[in-house]
């Protein structure tokens, strides 16, 4: 049955914005992203569970109070012409430190491609910017592909701004590591009372005013701090965190990080920090060892990291890693002043 089947007779010929309703707007929703991110792979896999979602029937109230998808959605906008969803843009609470400010995510915004260049996008953007703003919101953030310069644009007029772009790697779980290099640095886990120096290194190399550790990961004590909530949290979903690093030569900080963040029996998450002073040197002995430290398991390795970072990159690109998304992450601060976003 089409979503129109569910739309009463005013809203057949209605034309413009109106807020989503998740009993009848699913399925069109699921059909525009999919034709709109068809060659994302994560906008196909959404599509996919829109769809389940939309069969769930009476469930679907319970669902959304669950469901993060859901919730964003559910406070999102479309756009309809003659009652048919053309564009969609989602909404969902950011979840950042309290300290940093109450933020949003602006998502799936997508509008029919025979619709496009009739300020569709900029409608439903603005109104998810007064959504937003009408919650003491302080700021709201995206990503947007770095080659989409139209998108770029606009989100622009719209009083963002670029934090910087990140590549999003995959390394394939059927490659072998590589031989272990000649001569390698002291690398060793990161102890507990050493998440201060670990903080101090990403507020060097990645300053929230530039985009954070990356996407919905800010810069912040609560990253590395040795918590055991987060410890009995981590255990009982399978998850695990494993932090290697290179020393200074009188201990007291750390030039180089790596993090593996895995989930049992599932891919492996990396996240490599080196001290400017130090890039050409640290980059590549550290990911040799991680690499040879996960031989065998048949994993695959994702890591996102700066686009600004040539060295890095080129190592990536050396032990097998593939770029999958170049992103460009945008903030727009509605407080009325650019925030310091906690790096000061």
């Amino acid at each position: 049955m089409s979503a129109s089947a569910f739309l009463s007779g005013s809203e057949l010929s209605f034309t413009g914005v109106r807020p989503v309703n998740l009993r009848t707007d699913l399925s069109g929703i699921a059909e525009l992203i999919d034709l709109c991110f068809s060659v994302d792979e994560s906008g196909r896999a959404t599509a996919r569970e829109l769809r389940a979602l939309s069969q769930t029937g009476v469930l679907l109230s319970v669902l959304q109070r669950v469901d993060r998808l859901l919730d964003g959605l559910g406070q999102g906008f479309v756009w309809l012409e003659a009652g048919r969803i053309v564009g969609n843009v989602s909404i969902a609470a950011a979840d950042y430190p309290s300290d940093m400010g109450k933020g949003y995510i602006i998502a799936n915004v997508a509008v029919h491609p025979d619709f496009r260049r009739r300020g569709i996008a900029k409608a439903l953007v603005s109104k998810a910017l007064e959504h937003i703003a009408a919650r003491s919101s302080t700021f709201a953030i995206l990503q947007v592909e770095a080659d989409n310069h139209g998108a770029r644009a606009l989100y622009r007029t719209l009083g963002f701004y670029e934090e910087r772009t990140f590549i999003k790697w995959q390394r394939s779980a059927m490659l072998r590591a590589p031989h272990k290099l000649e001569d390698m640095p002291f690398i060793t886990l990161r102890q507990g009372n050493e998440w201060r120096a670990e903080y101090e290194l990403a507020r060097l190399v990645r300053p929230n005013r530039r985009g954070g550790i990356g996407w919905l990961r800010p810069t912040h004590p609560s990253q590395f701090r040795p918590s055991l909530w987060r410890f009995f949290s981590m255990l009982f979903s399978g998850q695990g965190v494993e932090r290697w690093i290179v020393r200074s030569a009188d201990e007291r900080s750390i030039l180089a990080s790596l993090t593996a963040r895995t989930q049992f029996g599932g891919a492996v998450h990396l996240t490599l920090m080196v001290h400017p002073n130090y890039w050409g040197k640290l980059e590549k002995p550290l990911l040799n060892y991680v690499l040879r430290r996960f031989d065998g398991q048949h994993r695959t390795l994702y890591l996102e990291h700066p686009a600004d970072d040539a060295t890095a990159n080129a190592v990536f690109e050396e032990y097998g890693f593939t770029r999958r998304h170049i992103l460009v992450h945008m903030r727009r601060d509605l407080d009325g002043k650019a925030a310091q976003h906690g790096d000061a």
